[in-house]
């Protein structure tokens, strides 16, 4: 059963039962009608390609589901076959347990069980909404006896009328190889700065993770409903991947701990990889979501 939250003009519905995924966010400007922050999902049970979920113990793709630690192949479920990848983690297919709830916080967690399943971790996710916005809390534990490279990402995904705008500062994206997959340099993308920005439906399709995100945050604006939002990131959430599907009026603006397919691309650098925890260590990180009017 979904879980409301409303408190300071904002408002959640999550599903712990469907990965803790959030189904709706909106906000409310004084005494007027809700706003959608997210492209409302209807049916988590179909697919998830709108609301938000959370992509654990990796983000984004790793190619042919399969890399090596320790001189050891470890493999990891293949949930897109077709494109030969292992994508998004699969704490998203899990139910979650409720550990506390109040009128304006939620936390749930999860420790993912199942055969095949490489590694041993808790996870916890803690909504809160404040005057200041929507907080989702990430903290990862490793709870197995070895070192885990782990990840984890949020994967929201934002209604895109015309006009829409996305502006965020990047040192630039990482260039693609023909499986889609990062490789440098990296090449700026002028179409987010501030001083060049477009609306969405000119900019190309793009699913891309962009490097030196710094100050971590970005800004969308909606003028047709004279609303925009922040969104900032902190802890581990060092990295921004940016989707715009062709054949959809949503996008996705997603702050990631580590780049696509890093265990296979030591070239890319330390800043790009995954972080290896060590039994009982921990990973944390937040997003936050702050509507305005403009």
């Amino acid at each position: 059963m979904a879980i409301a939250l409303e408190a300071f003009g904002y408002r959640l519905v999550v599903a712990p039962e469907h990965g803790a995924t959030i189904l709706r966010a909106d906000w409310r400007r004084g005494d007027a009608e809700w706003l959608p922050i997210l492209e409302p999902l209807l049916r988590p049970q179909d697919a998830l390609n709108a609301g938000c979920f959370l992509m654990a113990p990796f983000a984004n793709r790793i190619h042919g589901g399969r890399f090596r630690f320790e001189g050891e192949d470890i493999l990891f479920p293949m949930n897109r076959p077709e494109a030969n990848m292992a994508c998004h983690g699969f704490t998203r297919d899990f139910a979650w347990q409720v550990l506390s709830l109040s009128a304006d916080c939620l936390a749930l967690g999860c420790k993912p069980e199942a055969p095949g399943y490489p590694w041993h971790f808790s996870i916890t996710q803690k909504l809160c909404l404040s005057p200041d916005g929507i907080d989702i809390e990430l903290i990862a534990h490793n709870t197995g006896l070895r070192p885990l490279p782990f990840g984890f990402g949020l994967h929201p995904w934002f209604p895109r009328p015309p006009g829409t705008t996305l502006t965020f500062k990047a040192a630039g994206a990482y260039r693609q190889d023909p499986l889609g997959l990062p490789v440098t340099p990296l090449e700026p993308q002028p179409a987010f700065d501030l001083t060049s920005r477009q609306p969405l439906e000119r900019v190309e399709t793009i699913d891309r993770c962009f490097a030196g995100w710094n100050p971590r945050e970005a800004r969308i604006d909606w003028p047709d409903r004279q609303m925009a939002l922040c969104l900032r990131a902190e802890g581990a959430l060092k990295h921004l991947h940016v989707y715009l599907p062709e054949t959809r009026a949503v996008f996705c603006v997603e702050p990631v701990s580590h780049v696509p397919d890093v265990v296979n691309r030591p070239e890319l650098g330390p800043d790009a990889a995954m972080t290896v925890l060590s039994p009982q260590e921990m990973l944390q990180g937040k997003m936050t979501m702050q509507a305005f009017p403009i």
